[in-house]
Formats: C-alpha cells, structure tokens, sequence
C-alpha cells in the first residue's frame, strides 16, 4: 500500500508529478481518497452543501462572531483583498473554505489541477478502481458538528494563515515535492494547534476512523495508493502515527 499526502488544489506549472508519485500508481490496481470525487457533483450534494453553508434564519455572520471579533476578522479579510460582508448570511466554517478557495483561485491553484482529480481522471482512463474513506455528507457534518465559536476561531485561524499565504504557496509547493514532513507538521501546529477541539476535529479524530479502512487493505490481493491531505500524514496522531502505534511501519519515499 502507498500512502501518499496530497496538495488539493495545484497549479498546471507544478506537473509533472515527482517520478516516486507516478511509479506508486502505476503499482496498484486501486484508489483510494479522502471522498469519492464523483459524488459531489450529485444534486443531492449540492442541495446540503448550501443548507449546511447557511446559517439559520435571522442570524448573520457579526452574530455569532461577536463584534470584536468580526472587527478582527474583517481587517484580516481586507488585507487579502475580500470584503467578509458578502458571507455575512453563511456560517464561520463556510467562510473560511470560501476565502481559502478564492484565494487559491487568485494565485493560479485550480481544483482541477489538484492531486485527486489528477489522479480520478487518470483511473478513469486506465480502468482503476476508485472508492472513498468517507462521503462527502461526512465532510460536510465534520464543519455542522462543530460549535459555533469552534467555528468562529477557525475562521479567525484561517485568516490569520490568509495574510502571508501568497508568500508561502511557493514554499508550501516545494516542500511537498521533495516530501518535507517537518515543514507540513510545522504548517498544521500553526493553522490548527493552538485549539485541541479543532486539531482532533479536523486532522485525528478523522484519521483514527480511516485507520481501520487503511489497515484492512493490507489484507487484500492488489496494490493500493491512499490519496488523503498530506497534514494527515504527519506530526501527532497523523496516519503515519497511528500505524507505527499498531505496529504497521511506512518507509518514506
């Protein structure tokens, strides 16, 4: 089985692909991602998407954020070049992921260019199996379950990490091409550390439910590539961990 983290969205001038990455999958019969990337174009999908997105009636985004720090959160957004107003009707979590993705989008990154869709277009056509650790509905309650002030920090986080990020995509690129763990540990004890209930939310409570899938693939008679982001691959109850924990070990490629 080859595990490997991806970067979600890449850019076209980040392809080809490191040579290590191209032999795993040309080694397995089957892929495996984080979600089945099929699903989300389904109505049904879509439909709870934007019903999640949204907060309930008669409430807005300053509601729940609390005037200081909507202030806080505000600036932050005007520094990156976005107006927080027009999420003011969706929820902290939603937001977050909206500004990400648009910022993202203005530095060149596209979803398509992304290792899962890199890698669900070339199964396709190579007649390769492809299946999910989860669904989408099970992303989409990961944000719904958390509180409103989890959310609310992780917005703030967010943008916080928003403000040098055009510095960093560069950086953030090359260190997963040459397969830097230490920088990407450093990376999510940043974004996420400093809050215990959102680090076990968002990376370990996620990665212990997907260990039990990982370890049974051991068992079977074909090769595997597990794509999953590449912060679930390392630092504190990452993948990587959990499986040293139960005696399984991973060499680094």
């Amino acid at each position: 089985m080859y595990l490997l983290g991806s970067i979600h969205v890449l850019r076209p001038s980040d392809y080809p692909l490191p040579a290590a990455i191209l032999d795993a999958y040309g080694n397995c019969k089957a892929v495996l991602m984080e979600v089945n990337l099929d699903e989300i174009g389904s109505a049904q999908v879509q439909s709870e998407m934007l019903s999640s997105a949204l907060l309930s009636e008669g409430r807005t985004l300053p509601d729940v954020l609390g005037k200081e720090r909507y202030a806080r959160a505000s600036a932050l957004a005007r520094e990156v070049g976005f107006d927080l107003s027009m999420f003011d009707q969706f929820a902290p979590w939603f937001a977050a992921e909206a500004v990400s993705e648009l910022q993202l989008t203005q530095l060149g990154f596209k979803p398509e260019s992304g290792v899962e869709m890199y890698f669900m277009e070339k199964a396709r056509n190579d007649g390769k199996s492809v299946a999910g650790l989860e669904t989408v509905h099970d992303q989409i309650s990961l944000f719904q379950n958390m509180s409103l002030d989890t959310q609310a920090e992780y917005l703030v986080s967010s943008l916080e990490q928003a403000h040098d990020l055009p510095a960093e995509v560069d950086s953030m690129v090359r260190a997963w091409q040459r397969g830097d763990t230490q920088w990407f540990a450093g990376q999510m004890k940043s974004e996420l550390g400093r809050d215990a209930r959102l680090y076990d939310s968002v990376l370990s409570a996620r990665n212990r439910k997907w260990l039990p899938k990982i370890e049974a693939l051991l068992n079977e008679d074909r090769n595997y590539l597990v794509i999953v982001g590449t912060g679930h691959l390392v630092g504190r109850d990452s993948v990587i961990d959990l499986l040293k924990k139960d005696g399984i070990g991973a060499t680094q490629r």
